[in-house]
Protein backbone atom coordinates (compact mmCIF):
# COMPACT_ATOMS: atom_id res chain seq x y z
CA UNK A 1 0.00 0.00 0.00
CA UNK A 2 0.96 3.41 -0.76
CA UNK A 3 0.61 5.49 2.54
CA UNK A 4 1.18 9.09 1.43
CA UNK A 5 -1.63 11.20 2.28
CA UNK A 6 -3.53 8.46 3.71
CA UNK A 7 -5.21 8.67 7.35
CA UNK A 8 -3.84 5.57 9.13
CA UNK A 9 -4.55 4.62 12.62
CA UNK A 10 -2.07 2.89 15.09
CA UNK A 11 -3.98 0.99 18.11
CA UNK A 12 -1.04 0.45 21.40
CA UNK A 13 1.53 3.29 21.11
CA UNK A 14 4.49 1.13 22.81
CA UNK A 15 7.38 0.11 20.52
CA UNK A 16 5.97 -1.38 18.15
CA UNK A 17 3.01 1.15 17.64
CA UNK A 18 5.78 3.88 18.04
CA UNK A 19 8.09 2.84 15.78
CA UNK A 20 4.69 2.12 13.25
CA UNK A 21 3.72 5.62 14.02
CA UNK A 22 7.23 7.27 12.79
CA UNK A 23 7.61 4.81 9.73
CA UNK A 24 4.04 6.08 8.94
CA UNK A 25 4.70 9.58 9.01
CA UNK A 26 7.90 9.18 7.11
CA UNK A 27 6.01 7.79 4.17
CA UNK A 28 3.74 10.34 3.99
CA UNK A 29 0.45 9.31 5.83
CA UNK A 30 -1.57 11.27 8.36
CA UNK A 31 -1.60 9.19 11.35
CA UNK A 32 -3.71 9.23 14.31
CA UNK A 33 -3.42 6.51 17.73
CA UNK A 34 -5.46 5.39 20.33
CA UNK A 35 -3.87 4.14 23.32
CA UNK A 36 -5.82 2.85 26.10
CA UNK A 37 -2.95 4.16 28.88
CA UNK A 38 -1.57 6.58 26.56
CA UNK A 39 -3.07 9.65 26.00
CA UNK A 40 -0.69 12.63 24.26
CA UNK A 41 2.71 11.85 22.89
CA UNK A 42 4.52 14.81 21.15
CA UNK A 43 4.09 14.84 17.52
CA UNK A 44 1.00 12.14 17.02
CA UNK A 45 -2.64 13.34 16.81
CA UNK A 46 -4.75 11.08 19.06
CA UNK A 47 -7.99 10.09 18.04
CA UNK A 48 -10.90 12.14 19.35
CA UNK A 49 -13.63 11.40 17.01
CA UNK A 50 -14.86 7.60 17.69
CA UNK A 51 -18.30 7.68 15.68
CA UNK A 52 -18.63 5.86 12.37
CA UNK A 53 -18.15 8.54 9.82
CA UNK A 54 -14.99 9.44 11.01
CA UNK A 55 -13.65 5.79 11.19
CA UNK A 56 -14.78 4.92 8.27
CA UNK A 57 -12.12 7.62 6.57
CA UNK A 58 -9.03 5.49 7.52
CA UNK A 59 -7.45 3.80 5.02
CA UNK A 60 -5.60 1.09 7.38
CA UNK A 61 -5.12 0.48 10.91
CA UNK A 62 -1.76 -0.81 12.38
CA UNK A 63 -2.57 -2.88 15.87
CA UNK A 64 0.37 -3.33 18.41
CA UNK A 65 1.29 -6.96 19.51
CA UNK A 66 -0.31 -6.27 22.97
CA UNK A 67 -3.48 -5.48 21.58
CA UNK A 68 -6.26 -8.58 22.14
CA UNK A 69 -8.71 -9.51 19.21
CA UNK A 70 -11.69 -8.79 21.47
CA UNK A 71 -10.51 -5.09 21.93
CA UNK A 72 -13.66 -2.81 21.73
CA UNK A 73 -12.09 -0.48 18.89
CA UNK A 74 -10.58 -3.08 16.83
CA UNK A 75 -13.66 -4.59 16.39
CA UNK A 76 -15.35 -1.53 15.64
CA UNK A 77 -12.49 -1.00 12.45
CA UNK A 78 -13.15 -4.67 11.74
CA UNK A 79 -17.41 -4.26 11.30
CA UNK A 80 -16.33 -1.23 9.37
CA UNK A 81 -14.17 -2.98 6.62
CA UNK A 82 -11.00 -1.08 7.52
CA UNK A 83 -8.18 -3.06 6.62
CA UNK A 84 -6.20 -4.59 9.32
CA UNK A 85 -2.60 -5.24 9.73
CA UNK A 86 0.30 -5.86 12.13
CA UNK A 87 3.14 -3.75 13.34
CA UNK A 88 5.48 -6.72 12.15
CA UNK A 89 3.56 -7.00 8.38
CA UNK A 90 4.02 -3.33 8.15
CA UNK A 91 7.67 -3.57 8.72
CA UNK A 92 8.63 -6.49 6.75
CA UNK A 93 6.84 -4.70 3.69
CA UNK A 94 9.10 -2.03 3.77
CA UNK A 95 12.58 -3.71 3.29
CA UNK A 96 14.37 -3.95 1.00
CA UNK A 97 16.05 -7.59 1.41
CA UNK A 98 15.07 -11.46 1.49
CA UNK A 99 13.50 -12.51 5.35
CA UNK A 100 14.07 -15.15 7.16
CA UNK A 101 10.81 -15.37 9.39
CA UNK A 102 11.02 -17.78 13.12
CA UNK A 103 7.96 -18.56 14.65
CA UNK A 104 6.80 -21.85 17.26
CA UNK A 105 6.02 -21.82 20.84
CA UNK A 106 9.52 -22.28 22.06
CA UNK A 107 13.37 -22.08 20.97
CA UNK A 108 12.38 -18.75 18.45
CA UNK A 109 14.41 -15.75 20.10
CA UNK A 110 17.45 -18.58 20.64
CA UNK A 111 17.30 -19.70 16.80
CA UNK A 112 16.81 -16.57 15.82
CA UNK A 113 20.19 -15.34 17.58
CA UNK A 114 21.64 -18.37 16.23
CA UNK A 115 21.00 -17.42 12.90
CA UNK A 116 22.02 -13.75 13.15
CA UNK A 117 25.29 -15.02 14.39
CA UNK A 118 25.81 -18.03 11.50
CA UNK A 119 25.09 -15.50 8.56
CA UNK A 120 27.43 -12.37 10.52
CA UNK A 121 30.33 -15.64 10.50
CA UNK A 122 29.66 -15.84 6.89
CA UNK A 123 30.29 -11.87 5.94
CA UNK A 124 26.36 -10.98 5.50
CA UNK A 125 25.00 -8.13 6.78
CA UNK A 126 21.78 -9.31 8.97
CA UNK A 127 19.96 -7.96 11.86
CA UNK A 128 17.59 -9.66 14.23
CA UNK A 129 14.01 -7.71 14.81
CA UNK A 130 10.33 -8.26 15.39
CA UNK A 131 9.76 -10.02 18.64
CA UNK A 132 13.22 -10.72 20.14
CA UNK A 133 12.80 -6.56 21.10
CA UNK A 134 13.48 -4.44 17.90
CA UNK A 135 10.14 -3.46 16.04
CA UNK A 136 10.74 -4.06 12.39
CA UNK A 137 9.89 -0.83 11.70
CA UNK A 138 12.43 0.80 13.77
CA UNK A 139 15.15 -1.24 11.21
CA UNK A 140 13.42 0.06 8.26
CA UNK A 141 13.75 3.84 10.03
CA UNK A 142 16.94 3.19 11.07
CA UNK A 143 17.79 2.73 6.97
CA UNK A 144 19.77 -0.41 7.75
CA UNK A 145 21.11 -1.67 4.30
CA UNK A 146 20.85 -5.68 5.52
CA UNK A 147 21.48 -8.76 2.65
CA UNK A 148 19.24 -10.68 5.12
CA UNK A 149 16.38 -9.74 7.79
CA UNK A 150 16.07 -12.53 10.76
CA UNK A 151 12.39 -11.69 12.34
CA UNK A 152 11.29 -13.28 15.07
CA UNK A 153 7.31 -13.18 14.84
CA UNK A 154 5.36 -14.16 17.63
CA UNK A 155 1.14 -15.54 17.03
CA UNK A 156 0.32 -12.10 18.09
CA UNK A 157 2.29 -10.53 15.35
CA UNK A 158 1.51 -12.93 13.21
CA UNK A 159 -2.61 -12.52 13.27
CA UNK A 160 -2.76 -9.73 11.12
CA UNK A 161 0.22 -10.52 8.98
CA UNK A 162 0.56 -10.99 5.00
CA UNK A 163 4.49 -12.09 5.16
CA UNK A 164 6.29 -13.71 2.11
CA UNK A 165 9.63 -15.23 3.93
CA UNK A 166 12.46 -16.46 1.64
CA UNK A 167 12.81 -18.91 4.76
CA UNK A 168 9.83 -19.43 7.12
CA UNK A 169 10.83 -21.91 10.44
CA UNK A 170 7.89 -23.65 12.57
CA UNK A 171 10.17 -24.53 15.63
CA UNK A 172 7.23 -26.21 17.80
CA UNK A 173 3.49 -26.17 18.36
CA UNK A 174 1.81 -26.43 21.63
CA UNK A 175 -0.60 -25.28 23.87
CA UNK A 176 0.03 -21.08 24.76
CA UNK A 177 -1.49 -17.76 25.46
CA UNK A 178 -4.70 -19.63 25.79
CA UNK A 179 -6.01 -16.79 28.10
CA UNK A 180 -5.84 -14.55 24.70
CA UNK A 181 -7.33 -17.44 22.28
CA UNK A 182 -10.67 -19.25 22.25
CA UNK A 183 -9.51 -22.34 20.48
CA UNK A 184 -6.07 -24.12 20.21
CA UNK A 185 -7.07 -23.98 16.61
CA UNK A 186 -6.83 -20.39 16.67
CA UNK A 187 -3.35 -20.41 17.95
CA UNK A 188 -2.02 -22.85 15.59
CA UNK A 189 -4.05 -20.68 12.63
CA UNK A 190 -2.20 -17.79 13.48
CA UNK A 191 1.12 -19.68 13.47
CA UNK A 192 0.32 -20.57 9.96
CA UNK A 193 0.40 -17.42 8.49
CA UNK A 194 3.85 -17.41 8.69
CA UNK A 195 4.17 -19.27 5.32
CA UNK A 196 0.66 -19.36 3.75
CA UNK A 197 2.13 -16.42 0.71
CA UNK A 198 5.61 -18.04 0.26
CA UNK A 199 6.54 -19.24 -3.54
CA UNK A 200 7.87 -22.36 -4.74
CA UNK A 201 10.96 -20.32 -4.94
CA UNK A 202 10.86 -20.05 -1.00
CA UNK A 203 12.06 -22.61 1.57
CA UNK A 204 9.90 -23.70 4.75
CA UNK A 205 12.18 -25.16 7.62
CA UNK A 206 9.87 -27.29 10.02
CA UNK A 207 10.09 -29.48 13.18
CA UNK A 208 9.50 -33.24 11.78
CA UNK A 209 9.23 -34.28 15.45
CA UNK A 210 6.07 -32.44 15.82
CA UNK A 211 2.80 -33.17 14.43
CA UNK A 212 1.21 -29.83 14.29
CA UNK A 213 4.48 -28.43 13.10
CA UNK A 214 4.89 -31.02 9.98
CA UNK A 215 1.48 -30.43 8.90
CA UNK A 216 2.53 -26.51 8.07
CA UNK A 217 4.00 -27.88 5.09
CA UNK A 218 0.32 -28.55 3.73
CA UNK A 219 -0.14 -24.75 3.93
CA UNK A 220 2.55 -23.47 1.56
CA UNK A 221 4.29 -24.01 -1.83
CA UNK A 222 7.32 -23.51 -0.49
CA UNK A 223 10.07 -26.46 -0.24
CA UNK A 224 9.93 -27.72 2.72
CA UNK A 225 13.00 -28.68 4.96
CA UNK A 226 12.46 -31.19 7.83
CA UNK A 227 14.90 -31.12 10.38
CA UNK A 228 14.58 -33.99 13.44
CA UNK A 229 17.45 -35.19 15.78
CA UNK A 230 15.29 -38.70 15.52
CA UNK A 231 16.19 -39.09 11.83
CA UNK A 232 18.53 -37.86 9.11
CA UNK A 233 16.31 -36.08 6.80
CA UNK A 234 17.75 -32.33 6.20
CA UNK A 235 20.37 -31.37 4.04
CA UNK A 236 22.73 -30.44 7.65
CA UNK A 237 21.63 -33.61 10.42
CA UNK A 238 22.91 -35.40 13.12
CA UNK A 239 24.93 -38.77 12.58
CA UNK A 240 26.49 -41.10 14.97
CA UNK A 241 27.18 -37.98 17.14
CA UNK A 242 28.57 -35.68 14.99
CA UNK A 243 26.91 -32.59 12.79
CA UNK A 244 26.60 -33.68 9.18
CA UNK A 245 26.82 -31.60 6.25
CA UNK A 246 25.31 -34.05 3.38
CA UNK A 247 27.71 -36.85 3.81
CA UNK A 248 30.86 -34.76 5.28
CA UNK A 249 31.05 -34.43 8.80
CA UNK A 250 31.47 -31.07 10.52
CA UNK A 251 32.03 -31.42 13.83
CA UNK A 252 31.40 -33.85 17.18
CA UNK A 253 27.98 -32.95 18.65
CA UNK A 254 29.83 -32.80 21.92
CA UNK A 255 31.59 -29.59 20.34
CA UNK A 256 28.51 -27.90 21.25
CA UNK A 257 27.93 -26.27 24.84
CA UNK A 258 24.60 -26.08 24.62
CA UNK A 259 22.45 -28.97 26.81
CA UNK A 260 19.60 -30.98 25.52
CA UNK A 261 17.68 -32.25 22.33
CA UNK A 262 16.02 -28.87 22.33
CA UNK A 263 18.96 -27.32 21.68
CA UNK A 264 20.42 -29.83 19.37
CA UNK A 265 17.49 -29.24 17.33
CA UNK A 266 17.93 -25.65 17.48
CA UNK A 267 21.27 -25.75 16.38
CA UNK A 268 20.49 -27.84 13.20
CA UNK A 269 17.90 -25.35 12.43
CA UNK A 270 19.95 -22.74 12.35
CA UNK A 271 23.28 -24.85 10.06
CA UNK A 272 20.69 -25.36 7.72
CA UNK A 273 19.75 -21.77 6.95
CA UNK A 274 23.38 -21.65 6.56
CA UNK A 275 23.32 -24.15 3.93
CA UNK A 276 20.41 -22.50 2.17
CA UNK A 277 21.96 -19.19 2.07
CA UNK A 278 25.40 -20.36 1.10
CA UNK A 279 27.54 -19.71 4.30
CA UNK A 280 31.02 -22.36 4.26
CA UNK A 281 31.69 -25.04 6.09
CA UNK A 282 33.79 -23.17 8.51
CA UNK A 283 31.03 -20.61 9.64
CA UNK A 284 28.87 -23.54 10.74
CA UNK A 285 31.43 -25.36 12.64
CA UNK A 286 32.23 -21.95 14.24
CA UNK A 287 28.76 -21.22 15.29
CA UNK A 288 28.31 -25.19 16.94
CA UNK A 289 31.48 -25.00 19.01
CA UNK A 290 31.23 -20.73 20.07
CA UNK A 291 27.44 -20.02 20.40
CA UNK A 292 26.40 -20.22 24.09
CA UNK A 293 22.74 -19.71 25.40
CA UNK A 294 21.25 -16.16 26.82
CA UNK A 295 20.34 -15.48 29.95
CA UNK A 296 16.97 -16.67 31.58
CA UNK A 297 17.31 -19.97 29.05
CA UNK A 298 18.64 -23.12 30.65
CA UNK A 299 20.59 -20.67 32.42
CA UNK A 300 23.50 -21.99 34.64
CA UNK A 301 23.92 -19.65 37.95
CA UNK A 302 26.10 -21.50 40.29
CA UNK A 303 26.78 -24.75 42.29
CA UNK A 304 26.65 -24.75 46.15
CA UNK A 305 26.92 -27.33 48.57
CA UNK A 306 26.43 -29.75 45.34
CA UNK A 307 23.20 -27.96 43.89
CA UNK A 308 23.59 -26.91 41.03
CA UNK A 309 21.02 -24.05 40.39
CA UNK A 310 19.44 -22.79 36.47
CA UNK A 311 17.73 -20.08 35.65
CA UNK A 312 15.17 -20.96 33.15
CA UNK A 313 13.12 -17.66 33.79
CA UNK A 314 12.14 -17.53 29.64
CA UNK A 315 10.46 -21.02 30.25
CA UNK A 316 6.42 -19.69 30.35
CA UNK A 317 4.65 -22.20 29.23
CA UNK A 318 4.58 -25.81 30.00
CA UNK A 319 6.12 -27.42 26.53
CA UNK A 320 9.39 -25.50 27.74
CA UNK A 321 9.80 -26.59 31.45
CA UNK A 322 9.62 -29.75 29.92
CA UNK A 323 12.44 -28.91 27.64
CA UNK A 324 14.46 -27.53 30.61
CA UNK A 325 14.35 -30.22 32.90
CA UNK A 326 14.75 -32.91 29.94
CA UNK A 327 17.83 -30.66 29.55
CA UNK A 328 19.08 -31.78 33.11
CA UNK A 329 21.16 -34.52 34.61
CA UNK A 330 19.73 -35.61 38.25
CA UNK A 331 17.25 -35.00 40.41
CA UNK A 332 14.90 -31.53 39.94
CA UNK A 333 13.63 -29.34 42.14
CA UNK A 334 11.51 -27.20 40.17
CA UNK A 335 10.02 -23.52 40.97
CA UNK A 336 6.69 -22.95 39.43
CA UNK A 337 4.27 -20.38 39.12
CA UNK A 338 3.07 -16.77 37.98
CA UNK A 339 0.46 -15.13 35.64
CA UNK A 340 -1.17 -17.30 34.35
CA UNK A 341 -2.05 -18.24 30.30
CA UNK A 342 -5.01 -20.33 30.79
CA UNK A 343 -2.72 -23.29 30.67
CA UNK A 344 -3.67 -27.15 31.89
CA UNK A 345 -1.46 -27.96 34.71
CA UNK A 346 -3.28 -31.13 35.78
CA UNK A 347 -1.62 -32.76 32.47
CA UNK A 348 1.49 -31.39 33.51
CA UNK A 349 1.39 -33.38 36.99
CA UNK A 350 -0.43 -36.55 35.13
CA UNK A 351 2.64 -37.11 32.84
CA UNK A 352 5.22 -35.06 35.06
CA UNK A 353 9.00 -36.35 34.51
CA UNK A 354 10.43 -38.85 37.17
CA UNK A 355 13.34 -36.46 37.43
CA UNK A 356 11.50 -33.87 39.27
CA UNK A 357 11.81 -34.53 43.02
CA UNK A 358 10.24 -31.41 44.56
CA UNK A 359 8.33 -28.39 43.39
CA UNK A 360 7.97 -25.11 44.90
CA UNK A 361 5.13 -22.71 43.70
CA UNK A 362 4.66 -19.05 44.09
CA UNK A 363 2.95 -16.49 42.03
CA UNK A 364 -0.39 -15.32 40.80
CA UNK A 365 -1.45 -18.62 40.14
CA UNK A 366 0.26 -20.92 42.83
CA UNK A 367 -3.36 -21.84 44.17
CA UNK A 368 -4.50 -23.19 40.66
CA UNK A 369 -1.12 -25.13 40.33
CA UNK A 370 -1.28 -27.08 43.49
CA UNK A 371 -4.91 -27.82 42.94
CA UNK A 372 -3.70 -29.04 39.95
CA UNK A 373 -1.00 -31.26 41.28
CA UNK A 374 -3.57 -32.69 44.35
CA UNK A 375 -6.34 -33.56 42.18
CA UNK A 376 -3.60 -35.59 39.67
CA UNK A 377 -1.82 -37.34 43.12
CA UNK A 378 1.52 -35.31 43.19
CA UNK A 379 1.78 -34.36 46.91
CA UNK A 380 5.71 -33.48 46.92
CA UNK A 381 4.99 -29.82 46.55
CA UNK A 382 4.31 -26.78 48.41
CA UNK A 383 3.64 -23.00 48.40
CA UNK A 384 6.12 -20.28 48.96
CA UNK A 385 5.00 -16.62 49.66
CA UNK A 386 8.09 -15.45 47.46
CA UNK A 387 10.64 -16.52 44.99
CA UNK A 388 13.34 -16.13 47.41
CA UNK A 389 11.53 -18.25 49.84
CA UNK A 390 11.10 -20.63 47.11
CA UNK A 391 14.79 -20.99 46.30
CA UNK A 392 15.46 -21.41 50.06
CA UNK A 393 12.78 -24.17 50.59
CA UNK A 394 14.65 -26.19 47.71
CA UNK A 395 17.97 -25.71 48.66
CA UNK A 396 17.11 -27.69 51.63
CA UNK A 397 15.89 -30.89 50.01
CA UNK A 398 18.33 -33.71 50.55
CA UNK A 399 16.70 -35.52 47.31
CA UNK A 400 17.37 -32.46 44.69
CA UNK A 401 20.59 -31.93 42.60
CA UNK A 402 19.21 -28.87 40.69
CA UNK A 403 17.28 -26.52 41.38
CA UNK A 404 15.64 -24.94 38.20
CA UNK A 405 13.50 -21.88 37.77
CA UNK A 406 11.41 -22.74 34.96
CA UNK A 407 7.77 -21.27 35.92
CA UNK A 408 5.27 -22.47 32.92
CA UNK A 409 3.75 -19.07 33.19
CA UNK A 410 4.15 -15.62 32.20
CA UNK A 411 6.06 -12.88 35.16
CA UNK A 412 3.61 -9.89 34.84
CA UNK A 413 2.16 -10.60 38.77
CA UNK A 414 5.14 -10.09 40.09
CA UNK A 415 7.52 -8.26 37.47
CA UNK A 416 8.03 -6.25 34.36
CA UNK A 417 9.68 -9.50 32.54
CA UNK A 418 10.64 -12.40 32.44
CA UNK A 419 14.38 -11.08 32.59
CA UNK A 420 13.59 -9.17 35.66
CA UNK A 421 12.34 -12.30 37.38
CA UNK A 422 15.78 -14.31 36.20
CA UNK A 423 17.36 -11.58 37.97
CA UNK A 424 15.11 -11.66 41.53
CA UNK A 425 15.89 -15.35 41.10
CA UNK A 426 19.82 -15.33 40.45
CA UNK A 427 19.86 -12.43 43.78
CA UNK A 428 17.85 -15.70 45.88
CA UNK A 429 20.89 -17.91 44.84
CA UNK A 430 23.31 -15.74 45.37
CA UNK A 431 22.24 -14.56 49.13
CA UNK A 432 22.17 -18.65 50.02
CA UNK A 433 25.62 -18.82 48.52
CA UNK A 434 26.94 -16.12 50.81
CA UNK A 435 25.82 -17.02 54.38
Amino acid sequence: MNYKNKKVLIIGMKSSGTSAAALLQNKGAKVYFYDDEIKEIAGFSALDDFKDENLKTFSAVIVSPAIANDHSLLMKMKRLGIAIKSELDLGCSFLNCPQIVVTGTNGKTTVVTMIEKLLSFGGYKVKAMGNIGYPVSQVVLDGNDLDYAVVEASSFQLEYAEVKPYISIIMNVAPDHMDRYEKYSDYIDAKKRVCKNQSESDYLIFNNDDGIARSFIEKTKAKGIAVSTKKNLSPVHIKDNYFMDEDMSLCPVKSCKLRGDHNKFNMLVALNVGKIVGVRKESLVRLVKEYTLLPNRIEYVTTIDGKKYYNDSKGTNIHACRFAVGSLDGSVGLIMGGSDKNEDFCDFFENIDEKIKEIAITGGNAEKIYDSAMKMGYTSVAILPSLTEAVRYLSQKEDVENVLLSPCCASFDRYKNYAERGEKFKEAVYAIQSK
